[in-house]
């Protein structure tokens, strides 16, 4: 099950960068109408949310950028951002670096309880391998918020 799992988060992330593929500096910031955020935000709350979900939680190292958490966590919006964002290329190098990461990080290790639980919303995630899939859907969410972005900016 755990190749399962792992091979599922290594598709998952794989999608995602392929849906990356096309964001450009140049259309990276556009906030079409009924959004709240861009497709620069999408990519930076993912790898931060990543972090969050997988490493911090099995008290592993976390590797967020200085500035990345003020930029890109729940809640934030670009709308605030008060410092340059990074690049659209340093973004997507970080996730493919994150993904790989991930497979090494935490092979074998699926069934290692967290510290403490986790709350996602009414639910708790007690394992690694509970949050990394608590991660597929987020990250599931993401793929087609970006859909839906590119979609927003190309009928504008």
């Amino acid at each position: 099950m755990e190749k399962s799992i792992l091979k599922q988060y290594d598709i998952t992330r794989s999608f995602f960068l392929m849906g990356a593929e096309k964001i450009t500096e140049e259309n990276a910031d556009i906030i079409p109408n009924g959004y709240p955020n861009s497709l620069r935000w999408q990519l930076g709350h993912v790898y931060v949310s990543l972090e969050f979900f997988a490493f911090r939680l099995a008290g592993e190292d976390v590797h967020i950028p200085e500035g990345y958490n003020e930029m890109f966590a729940r809640g934030t919006s670009p709308e605030e951002w008060t410092t340059e964002p990074p690049k659209v290329d340093e973004l997507k190098g970080l996730l493919s670096e994150q993904k790989e990461r991930l497979l090494k990080t935490f092979e074998g290790r699926l069934e290692e309880k967290l510290s403490e639980p986790f709350k996602a919303g009414p639910f708790q995630l007690d394992t690694v391998g509970e949050v990394i899939l608590f991660a597929l859907h987020h990250e599931s969410e993401h793929i087609g918020v970006i859909k839906g972005l590119k979609n927003g900016i190309n009928g504008q």
